[in-house]
């Protein structure tokens, strides 16, 4: 599915690769505006597709780069390759490109060299790009920095958009790409890899692209023929086993996207937000946990981290308390069996003589002992 122009013109600034045309006099290394050398017939862009953007260049497109670069008549910045995210072009300037024109599918000018260029920190990166030219020109290439005019874009598209579909007015954009529209143009930068360069890395990059697209299409299970490969050292059913023992694993399913689901003429429903959940603070944590050992002692604290309920914590503390409670009830009936037992060592009547008042004061003695015993285990018992 091509994307919208309004999700793939996200970013200010695009690159767009072209290659350098082929010639045995396109190299003048003290000629040029600056007298420091001049590459001629430099291709600035070239129709077609913009390879990893997913937008078409057309002839709109290359009359905009004409005039823009000659609108300029200082010419159009150059740079030894883009700028990184870390460094920008300081050190690798060099020089401008001037006198644009289109012919046929291509945009060619020529890139003029600065003395800068010959003494950077890098080194005289002047002769190095025009040695390239001359023996690797099919490696060498230009990519231009340009400004989207997303409006310009979007207005095209709504233009040739037919049922809810983009149909690309030009016959060659068989994958109807959404078409580049310029709003201005920065620079054009020295690469290595010219992605427009239909004889050279262009044709290798596409297909990777390609094999790439059809390897994962296999492997995902969305199509059944094999693909066959030649950028990539890899057997596509070994990969596609790897993949879907990958899904099962995890239990995941490969869904393709539904179809567009058509206009509503009524007013939509509103979307109700998921509910947030909020995690608790430090603080309100501490409180909770201190809550749990106040409530059930040492062993709150290790329900607490358990993951426990305070409801499951006091249904668990009360089995504790019966179990507590069966063991001093235990307690008591065998102090009270041992009570009944005790002999007291009277065969008769006890008399009224002094001896008979000490033998009873010692059997009260012990009786209250035993007594005062049971009383403190049953009030032991109800207190916990």
């Amino acid at each position: 599915m091509i994307p919208e122009p309004d999700e793939i013109l996200n970013l200010p600034l695009k690159h767009f690769r072209a290659r350098v045309a082929k010639g045995a006099d396109t190299v003048q290394r003290d000629g040029g505006k600056y007298g420091f050398g001049v590459v001629r017939g430099v291709s600035v862009i070239t129709r077609g597709e913009a390879l990893g953007h997913d937008l078409w260049v057309d002839t709109d497109f290359l009359t905009d780069t004409t005039a823009a670069i000659n609108a300029k008549d200082v010419g159009l910045k150059a740079r030894f390759t883009h700028p990184g995210l870390s460094s920008d072009g300081l050190g690798k300037y060099l020089g401008k490109v001037h006198d644009a024109k289109t012919i046929g599918d291509q945009v060619i000018a020529d890139l003029h060299f600065k003395e800068s260029a010959t003494k950077t920190p890098d080194g005289d990166l002047a002769s190095y790009v025009m040695t390239l030219a001359e023996d690797a020109p099919e490696d060498f290439g230009i990519s231009i920095v340009f400004d989207h005019n997303l409006e310009a874009s979007e207005q095209h598209r709504r233009e040739h958009t037919d049922k809810g579909r983009f149909i690309s007015p030009d016959e060659h954009n068989k994958n109807n790409f959404p078409h580049a529209r310029m709003e201005s143009l920065r620079a054009a930068d020295v690469v290595d890899s010219p992605a427009a360069n239909p004889d050279g890395l262009f044709h290798r990059d596409q297909l990777l692209a390609q094999e790439a697209e059809s390897l994962l299409s296999y492997t995902l299970g969305l199509s059944d023929e094999r693909p066959v490969l030649s950028c990539f050292d890899v057997d596509a059913d070994r990969v596609s086993a790897a993949v879907q023992r990958f899904l099962s694993r995890h239990n995941l399913t490969i869904l393709k996207g539904c179809d567009p689901m058509p206009a509503s003429t009524g007013t939509p429903e509103p979307v109700t937000a998921p509910a947030t959940i909020t995690q608790p603070t430090r603080e309100e944590f501490a409180a909770e946990c201190k809550r749990y050992i106040a409530a059930f002692g040492a062993i709150g604290g290790e329900w607490f981290a358990d993951g426990k309920t305070f409801t499951e914590c006091q249904q668990l503390m009360l089995e504790q308390l019966q179990k507590q409670l069966a063991a001093k009830d235990e307690t008591i009936a065998d102090l009270q069996g041992r009570l009944a037992a005790v002999d007291l060592g009277e065969s008769s009547p006890a008399g009224f003589g002094d001896g008979t008042i000490q033998e009873k004061q010692q059997a009260r003695t012990l009786r209250d002992g035993f007594q005062n015993t049971i009383r403190r285990s049953g009030s032991t018992a109800r207190n916990n």
